[in-house]
């Protein structure tokens, strides 16, 4: 026994005091009455100071209280309710708990008397609501499991059998769950299984997250069909039907594509609808749903060839953009001339084309205006003459040069040996010097010098800065030993593995002949790892035949020279050509690296590209496209309140010929400029966040979000939304709910509407606001009546997450629910009302003690 309030116990303290207080009592009866009665008065002061302690006795308890909770829905087939029947009459007869109870469910829940009484039910018909107990036209989930524990017997074992095909139409039944596994409730699920009528319905419809006015936009259908079929789905646009098509659809799930146009911004009720002959039901033939439809973005295109413009501006505008076209001389020359537009387009224009003034707007609109800039490749964007080191490059994710990366890396492998003394060694030398003079600062060099032996005469290194250095460092190579090619060959390649460059060179000189060896497959590897090789055979004695099958196998050039005089214009050459240009004209496949970023591109089939603008990527920049040599091709980043993109390859028909014929073209270019274009944010926002239905209606979260014109927000507003509700059959009502400020800038408000009716809520004009749409915006809450009519397979995945946040049994069986251990339970029984009679019955005791003599003999009459 234990004592909830044991502090009560401290009363008994006051039980000696009516003992020491009995020899001072008035009353005149016997010693043995007073004692009586002062044993009386203790147990009723011991009695009462126990009850007060609230004394509960616990004690372990093996007596269980089920509840069957059986789906009745409209959704659910009557061999499935009979099944449910027979295991409930199977666990009953093995398990033969102290409590049980029969709950039946849909939208509300009705407890049944008997298995029997259940079976009735499972063949009434369920379309029938007149006269039946229970309304089967849609599924609460949340209301049932709640009513089910209520229906548990106290001080007992409990557990909750359920039986669903756990798809829920109306309220929460996460919050349901949650409260069973607090109260360490077990649910055991049962899935059941669905009717069968060989119908088909409409799952679902999904559309792009966001939409643009007058622009298609692809809406797939998700059709579910309980056997093969033809027939006919639409698209309807608040009621009117903008797209329609023939389909097949097969037993099971089927997703139909189509294209629809909303033409104007704001929110609309897009709905999914089905025709097929011999269609059993016609409820779940559609599926509604709301829509936010955005206005056009504006996009200014400069392109350097105008007639080239035609691709990507015919791509834009089908997608839902207005494209202004202008030649690089229409540039803006303020931000105010770029304050219409929401994004730019700059297409391999000149850096000469660009005046400082645009320039200068350019940045402005980008980082204070929030404007979006997506800067397209070309051969006049590169390097000193193009926008390095610019404005430009400032805002955008790369730099356009190699600084860290040289564009070529070159060896040169010089035959040293005895027989190269006198005038061949010196122009050999000079032919090295100029070498290094017609290469860049930012490319790289290095002499490797051999004979029996090899020796690096100037390690791979950048030109800049050491230019004076390498050129005496070759006038100190002098001649000695015997010919041997191999080791040198080897250590020019892992030199050039190593280096970071886009060409890496070698060019090999000798005048004499080496032992044999493997060079073929040596130079494969130089091939594998992109190395080119050239050689120059000098002399009689030089072996040509063999120089020549180096070069073919490295895919260089070979000389032949039988006057030395003629090495400095081969070095030199050879050095041009080494030097790549600050483009690349190839085919490039582009390697997608981030492909969430470009939602709707099919990027299985994406065309090789023909060449690309050289950049390096900046430190924090995202690269969402490289080439196969992990240089960057798309790259984006924020800066300031905008954001910027650049494309190195073009966006024509030079660089991206195959581009422009491809189908993924428009998604392409469409997802770059949608995620850079400004977000320009509406003066009043207005969001509506329904909740679960529960009896018949649905709270709705109404948030309102105010701006100025700059896009600050507006404060101590007193905003009221007008929500208008409306039925099948066309009544309905409205309501004005003002709203409250709960955030900067943010309002809201909750009001409660039908759920079954079709809800408009509208903001209405704040004072001293002009009228108009954007200050008048709308949404729409779509009721959908044909959720409980869908006969989609039992939702596994939910019921056996039930199942296991209580603690209960997944697909039980009739054997596993009667076989299973029986819990026990702790059962708790407060002893007060016991104390309480005894305190009370002392009481009445001590009062018949008080009128009542006893120990004493009676008197007879006449003694006096």
């Amino acid at each position: 026994m234990t004592c909830i309030a044991p502090g009560a116990l401290w009363l008994l303290a006051a039980l000696p005091a009516v003992w020491i207080a009995l020899p001072f009592g008035r009353g005149n009866f016997n010693r043995r009455q007073r004692l009586l009665q002062a044993a009386v008065r203790s147990v009723m002061l011991a009695a009462l100071a126990v009850a007060l302690a609230r004394p509960v006795r616990s004690s372990a308890s093996s007596r269980e209280s089920i509840v069957y909770l059986v789906d009745v829905s409209h959704s659910i087939a009557t061999r499935a309710i009979e099944a449910a029947a027979r295991t409930i009459d199977e666990v009953n007869a093995a398990r033969r708990p102290d409590h049980v109870a029969i709950v039946a469910f849909a939208a509300n829940t009705v407890r049944l008397e008997s298995t029997e009484a259940l079976r009735q039910l499972a063949h009434e018909d369920p379309s029938r609501s007149q006269g039946s107990r229970i309304d089967r036209r849609s599924t609460d989930l949340e209301a049932a499991l709640d009513g089910a524990r209520a229906e548990l017997a106290s001080g007992r074992v409990p557990r909750i059998v359920l039986f669903t095909d756990g798809h829920p139409t109306a309220g929460d039944a996460s919050m349901a769950v949650a409260r069973l596994a607090a109260a360490h409730v077990p649910v055991s699920v049962h899935p059941m299984t669905v009717r069968s009528l060989g119908d088909a319905w409409v799952e679902r419809i999904d559309v792009p997250d966001r939409i643009t006015a007058d622009a298609p936009f692809p809406a797939t259908m998700v059709v579910g069909s309980q056997r093969d079929a033809n027939l006919t789905a639409s698209i309807r646009v608040d009621g009117v039907v903008a797209a329609e098509q023939p389909a097949m659809v097969t037993k099971g799930t089927t997703r139909i594509s189509l294209e629809a146009k909303i033409a104007t911004p704001g929110a609309h009720v897009i709905e999914g609808a089905i025709r097929m002959p011999d269609d059993p039901l016609g409820v779940n033939d559609q599926f509604p749903r709301e829509v936010w439809v955005d206005r056009r973005p504006a996009v200014l295109y400069v392109e350097r060839v105008t007639s080239s413009a035609r691709y990507l501006s015919g791509a834009l505008t089908a997608s839902g953009f207005d494209v202004s076209v202008r030649g690089a001389a229409g540039l803006p020359r303020s931000a105010a001339d770029l304050e219409p537009y929401d994004a730019m387009v700059l297409s391999d224009v000149p850096r000469a084309a660009i005046a400082d003034s645009s320039m200068t707007a350019i940045a402005q609109w980008v980082e204070q205006g929030g404007g979006g800039l997506l800067v397209a490749g070309g051969e006049a964007v590169f390097g000193e003459r193009g926008y390095r080191r610019t404005t430009l490059e400032r805002l955008t994710p790369v730099t356009f040069e190699r600084k860290d990366e040289p564009e070529v890396a070159l060896v040169l492998v010089l035959d040293r040996s005895l027989s190269m003394s006198g005038r061949s060694m010196d122009l050999c030398k000079v032919a090295a010097q100029a070498a290094v003079d017609v290469m860049k600062d930012d490319q790289a060099i290095g002499i490797l010098t051999f004979n029996d032996k090899f020796d690096w005469a100037v390690t791979l290194r950048t030109i800049e800065g050491h230019r004076d250095e390498i050129r005496r460092r070759i006038a100190a190579i002098e001649p000695a030993g015997n010919t041997l090619f191999y080791p040198a060959m080897e250590q020019a390649y892992l030199a050039l593995r190593a280096a970071k460059a886009r060409a890496r060179h070698i060019v090999m000189l000798s005048d004499g002949r080496s032992y044999p060896a493997d060079y073929e497959s040596l130079i494969e590897k130089m091939v594998d790892a992109r190395i080119t090789l050239s050689t120059v055979a000098i002399g009689p004695s030089a072996n040509p035949e063999l120089l020549r099958s180096f070069a073919a196998w490295g895919k260089g050039r070979a000389y032949v020279s039988e006057d030395a005089k003629q090495l400095p214009q081969i070095f030199v050459t050879e050095a041009k050509n080494a030097a790549s240009p600050s483009f690349e004209e190839k085919d490039i496949v582009p390697v997608i690296k981030a492909p969430g970023f470009l939602s709707g591109v099919d990027l299985r089939r994406v065309p090789p590209l023909k060449g690309r603008t050289a950049t390096v990527l900046k430190d924090t920049a995202l690269e969402v496209a490289a080439t196969g040599d992990d240089e960057p091709l798309l790259a984006f980043w924020p800066i300031g309140l905008g954001r910027t993109a650049v494309f190195a390859s073009d966006v024509k028909d030079r660089w991206a010929a195959n581009w422009v014929t491809w189908r993924g073209y428009g998604p392409f270019f469409t997802s770059v400029v949608r995620a850079i274009a400004r977000q320009r944010p509406q003066p009043l926002r207005l969001e509506v966040a329904p909740g679960p239905i529960r009896g018949g209606l649905r709270a709705l979260t109404v948030a309102l979000e105010a701006r100025d014109a700059r896009g600050a927000y507006r404060e101590l507003l007193h905003p009221v939304v007008r929500v208008s509700s409306t039925s099948g059959t066309g009544a309905g009502r409205t309501v004005d709910a003002p709203l409250r400020q709960i955030a900067p800038g943010r309002y809201e408000t909750h009001v409660v509407a039908p759920a079954y009716d079709r809800v408009t809520v509208r903001a209405l004009p704040i004072a001293g606001d002009a009228p108009g749409a954007m200050n008048e915006p709308a949404r729409i809450v779509a009721p959908d009546p044909g959720a409980e009519y869908r006969f989609t397979p039992p939702d596994e995945r939910r019921l056996a997450s039930i199942a296991l946040a209580t603690g209960g049994t997944w697909k039980p069986t009739a054997a596993s629910l009667a076989g299973g251990a029986v819990d026990r339970r702790t059962e708790r029984r407060p002893l007060w009302p016991a104390f309480v009679t005894l305190a009370l019955s002392a009481w009445f005791v001590d009062i018949v003690l008080r009128r009542i003599r006893v120990f004493e003999p009676a008197v007879r009459k006449g003694d006096h």
